[in-house]
């Protein structure tokens, strides 16, 4: 089934074409089932669920009194403005405890297809901003705009480029993964550690004669029981889950309308090319549903994607203690901010920014507390606490 529905969009097109001509002669568009919802825009105030308990957040911050460690949850970051502001703001995070914050990219981190071959600097350029907005340690995953709808040239470009300037990137080499990413040795001042687990599910998408090459994941199978493997192996530290796409979102790759002009662009796009990544195909949930039992066995404290252009905070049900989606990390692509409140939802907000897992450090315990963070706001517009571990 999965190679049939992800066939290449070339041997698809005449099907296809037939088959949006016999839409339009209908007079509509044949879209998926939306969600429907309020819009959180970026003009108007986020969603945020009424039973959340939300935390005043200290006045300090980013200063954080017995910070264990950060971690920054920043995706879609690949189209920066000249000046951009979530990259300001995201140096003034990272840089308050350089030595104790990593910061996970999440990709997309060079629009609009990964760096081409006929304009490298362009991208590398692209590459450079991100690198240099923060002294804290960087991780950069890939995201479907990374391998420019294609092969993986364009990925691996990046990734030499990364390579070049001491900046890990994980997956490798165009393979699915899993990857295990320390972020904080457990042994580190006798904390629990914290780690990432990081995937790409874009191998099927666009080069699934290769996947065959890496190891231990030639299908979404095996890389669920690789993932589920060093989730159980690893379960004594605080996991984070990472992958550009999510589980769940009330966004438009989870459904939720862009505007009736882009809902028929995107109609057609899906009925030309077979997908759009979104998370409602079947395709994706033929990827996912591994990948999701896995999860549920040996649940993360967070799983964390980007893929939507917003910012969103979700109960993690059998998956995670919370889902993060935090793909507002370039303010041209938040424009419009295009996301609804669906089952589960704590947060959400069409809004420039990124997320921050904050772990501290409490006399016999360690906690992980949550923050928003949006360009234009000198203090979190939401926080949390997530969970809590005694030592």
């Amino acid at each position: 089934m999965m190679r049939k529905l992800l066939t290449h969009p070339k041997t698809m097109k005449r099907a296809s074409l037939l088959a949006l001509l016999t839409t339009l002669n209908l007079g509509c568009m044949a879209l998926p089932e939306r969600l429907e919802g309020e819009r959180y825009s970026a003009e108007g105030p986020p969603f945020i669920a009424l039973q959340v308990p939300v935390r005043k957040p200290s006045p300090n911050l980013p200063m954080q009194n017995d910070l264990i460690h950060r971690v920054v949850l920043v995706g879609d970051t690949g189209v920066p403005m000249e000046q951009e502001p979530v990259l300001e703001q995201l140096g003034v995070w990272g840089n308050a405890h350089a030595s104790k914050t990593s910061v996970l990219f999440l990709g997309d981190n060079v629009y609009p297809a990964g760096i081409e071959e006929d304009d490298v600097a362009a991208g590398e350029e692209i590459l450079r901003k991100q690198i240099a907005s923060t002294d804290a340690a960087r991780v950069f995953l890939p995201g479907n705009h990374d391998w420019g709808h294609a092969g993986k040239d364009r990925l691996l470009r990046q990734q030499n480029y990364l390579d070049l300037n001491g900046v890990a990137f994980i997956p490798r080499d165009g393979c699915p993964g899993p990857v295990l990413h320390p972020l904080l040795p457990a042994a580190s001042a006798g904390t629990r550690g914290i780690s990432a687990i990081a995937f790409d599910i874009d191998p099927w998408y666009f080069d699934k004669e290769d996947v065959a090459d890496c190891q231990g994941s030639a299908t979404p199978e095996e890389l669920a029981a690789q993932l589920g493997a060093l989730l159980q192996a690893n379960r004594d530290q605080w996991l984070i889950v990472a992958s550009h796409h999510p589980l769940r979102t009330g966004g438009p790759h989870g459904g939720f309308s862009r505007g009736a002009i882009a809902d028929f662009i995107t109609g057609t796009v899906l009925l030309l090319f077979g997908t759009l990544q979104d998370s409602y195909e079947e395709g994706y949930r033929e990827i996912m549903t591994p990948i999701e039992r896995a999860l549920a066995a040996s649940p993360p404290v967070v799983y964390a994607a980007g893929h939507d252009h917003n910012l969103q905070v979700l109960e993690g049900g059998a998956h995670a203690t919370l889902q993060v989606v935090s793909g507002a990390g370039s303010t041209p692509r938040v424009r419009g901010g295009y996301v609804t409140n669906i089952a589960g939802t704590l947060f959400a907000h069409g809004h420039p920014g990124f997320v921050v897992l904050d772990f501290i450090g409490h006399p016999g315990a360690e906690e992980v507390v949550l923050h928003v963070v949006e360009t234009g706001s000198a203090t979190p517009v939401f926080s949390m606490g997530v969970a809590s571990h005694p030592d």
